[in-house]
């Protein structure tokens, strides 16, 4: 049995953690048809790639189900978008910015009314602006915007309102803002953070005033919200506003970008070390993905 790679080869750290984890076999994945039942030649496999392709999660799922534990788990990792992850992070009493849903309204369906436009006096009244409109499934900032007025609001809905469901969220105004890895749902990773599209984010190392504050909350809620939410590698974003309060912004995301570039050294290797051991950890083991189908595993 081998460790199966599916990510671009080109990445640094895809390419630090196979030849870290060499002794065991690793090889890139690339997939075409599939037979049933389908050959499961892996004990694990680090998926970096299916979020982008229903094709790719469905393989995942299937080599999940045939055997294979795939890091992050592909089952949980179809569920889970910010809408239910705010629903997680709520019933966990984790503070988080206010949130409404704007649903996706495409004209040209026939839904007999059962879906229509927000009632926009209500968001009037409840959110204040600027605010952050988002889709509900997104990543890399795509479709992210700061919205500034109602009207503009108005205006990016109406653009967006045929192909994304959108959330609109409260915006915070922080004083400190903080990039928290987890890995194997137990080692907890605290970043200062600058968040940036296009990957350019800035890490630095956080103030010890604000570990000794905020570091205890941070690491037991995380561990707990990856338990939650089933993800053995994740990054969360949280923030400490100008009341010292603390927020989180965003509960997940299953392909954090590992870019040597940004991180310092320090955590880049930490980052790599905690990876490598969990899927030495998993490839040694028995243990299996969750999964909605009873009996289905092998």
């Amino acid at each position: 049995m081998k460790i199966g790679i599916l990510e671009l080869g080109e990445y640094q750290f895809i390419q630090d953690v196979a030849k870290r984890l060499g002794d065991i076999g690793t090889e890139f994945i690339t997939t075409a048809e599939q037979r049933f039942p389908p050959e499961n030649k892996y004990r694990v496999i680090i998926d970096r790639l299916s979020f982008t392709d229903p094709y790719l999660r469905q393989v995942m799922m299937l080599a999940s189900l045939n055997g294979a534990y795939v890091i992050n788990n592909p089952f949980a990792s179809f569920v889970n978008n910010k809408m239910l992850n705010h629903l997680i992070t709520e019933s966990l009493h984790i503070k988080q910015p206010q949130t409404m849903v704007l649903p996706r309204v495409n004209e040209e369906w026939e839904l007999g009314g059962s879906v229509r436009e927000p009632a926009w006096e209500d968001i009037r009244r409840q959110m204040t602006f600027p605010c952050i409109l988002k889709p509900f499934d997104g990543f890399a900032w795509t479709d992210v915007y700061t919205v500034a007025s109602f009207r503009e609001l108005e205006n990016l809905y109406s653009a967006l309102k045929n192909k994304q469901i959108m959330l609109l969220q409260e915006k915070i105004e922080y004083k400190d803002f903080f990039r928290v890895f987890c890995i194997n749902k137990r080692d907890v990773l605290i970043v200062r953070y600058i968040p940036k599209p296009a990957g350019l984010g800035q890490y630095m190392h956080p103030e010890k005033k604000s570990i000794d504050d905020f570091g205890e909350r941070i690491t037991e809620a995380t561990i707990r919200l990856n338990k939650k939410m089933d993800f053995d590698f994740n990054a969360i974003e949280w923030c400490v506003d100008d009341d010292g309060e603390l927020y989180i912004i965003d509960a997940m995301n299953e392909v954090p970008d590992i870019d040597r570039k940004f991180i310092p050294d320090e955590y880049y290797h930490w980052i790599l070390d905690k990876f490598c051991a969990l899927v030495r950890e998993k490839f040694n083991s028995s243990e299996n993905n969750k999964t909605f189908f009873d009996g289905a595993q092998n």
